[in-house]
């Protein structure tokens, strides 16, 4: 059997677009287990993917990265829901994941050796090699950072979701946020204009759709979906829809083209658009519209300049190509080879 042989039929009646904050998106029973582009990434053996790895989902591990990314997005996207401490003395790398792991335990009580020994083992912290010395430097270094944080969250008159990030950090993505802020094509983009009314245009929405695959003898599974969209805009006046997807790049601007290539980001920007494009039909009544996609770069090296790099057409062919055959594969997979997402052959259930 030829993968492409699966048939792939969306159910229009389960799509539906709504704002769900990241915790409940990422980490609930109700949407942890959906397939979403960084998920296939686990199983595309381009990417070091396998049906293990896809299946079993992502392994909890600290990454700094990841937080100065978050930052630089919420800060762009939506800074009226969230902001960023002042200098609260968090210490640098995993010395700093220690201390936000043990900050919940230090407002309820005392915190003892066993909290710190499992919080070395939840970040990989001298995992399996802690010491008393090691134990007492992590309350030496993390002290300050428990005691700034608990006054600084001891304000009424605050009602954003606060972040905290150790000083280097912070102050790197400061000048992301600025140099994004400051770009005029990036801002056009993220807060369009048009003749008589604005365009439509949305922040961290979640898409979610199941997808029937029905093999060549019958046998079906449902595929369910989401994506959630950095921002996303739907000009009814010219019928345009466009997804901007924004992006940290650890390195000098001039090497994005090779990011693209590496984490397979046309494969992204291709899922989000045929999801935005079955939600511009269903609930504006849009056909056919034309479908543009943006790349808003930031480096996070010094100059930290930003760009806007034009997704072209046949990237997002070819990404969703991509798209197609690993829902494809999964399919197969569920079908014939027993794995699943909740320990039952051939079921994907919650």
């Amino acid at each position: 059997m030829k993968l492409q042989e699966i048939k792939l039929e969306p159910l229009l009646d389960t799509l539906r677009i709504e704002k769900i904050d990241d915790e409940v998106y990422f980490t609930s029973p109700m949407y942890k287990n959906r397939i979403s582009n960084s998920r296939l990434g686990l199983l595309n053996p381009r990417q070091g993917g396998s049906p293990e790895k896809f299946f079993t989902g992502f392994k909890a591990a600290f990454n700094p990265s990841f937080a100065l990314g978050s930052a630089v997005h919420e800060q762009v996207l939506q800074p009226h829901l969230f902001k960023l401490a002042e200098d609260t003395h968090k210490p640098t790398a995993k010395m700093g994941g220690m201390a936000d792991e043990l900050y919940d335990i230090y407002c309820q009580r005392e915190i003892t050796d066993e909290d710190i020994i499992n919080a070395s083992d939840k970040v990989d912290y001298y995992k399996g090699k802690m010491t008393a010395d090691r134990i007492a430097e992590v309350r030496n270094k993390c002290s300050q950072y428990w005691e700034t944080r608990s006054n600084y969250e001891l304000n009424l008159d605050e009602n954003r979701d606060i972040r905290y990030l150790d000083y280097p950090m912070l102050e790197k993505a400061k000048s992301c946020i600025e140099s994004l802020q400051s770009n005029k094509l990036v801002m056009d983009l993220l807060h369009p204009k048009g003749l008589i009314e604005d365009p439509i245009s949305k922040c961290e929405q979640a898409i979610l759709l199941d997808v029937k695959a029905t093999m060549p003898d019958g046998k079906e599974v449902i595929l369910h979906l989401k994506a959630k969209l950095d921002n996303y805009t739907i000009d009814t006046e010219s019928n345009v829809i466009k997804v901007n997807d924004v992006k940290t790049h650890g390195q000098m601007l001039n090497t994005f083209d090779i990011s693209k290539v590496k984490y397979h980001y046309n494969r992204e920007i291709a899922f989000y658009m045929y999801l935005l494009s079955l939600i511009a039909k269903k609930n504006y009544g849009l056909d056919n519209p034309k479908k543009q996609a943006n790349y808003l770069v930031v480096s996070t090296v010094p100059n930290f300049y930003s760009t806007v790099v034009p997704v072209s057409m046949e990237e997002i062919r070819t990404g969703f190509h991509e798209l197609s055959t690993l829902l494809r594969y999964s399919a197969y997979l569920m079908c014939y080879k027993g794995y699943s997402f909740n320990g039952q052959p051939g079921k994907f259930e919650f």
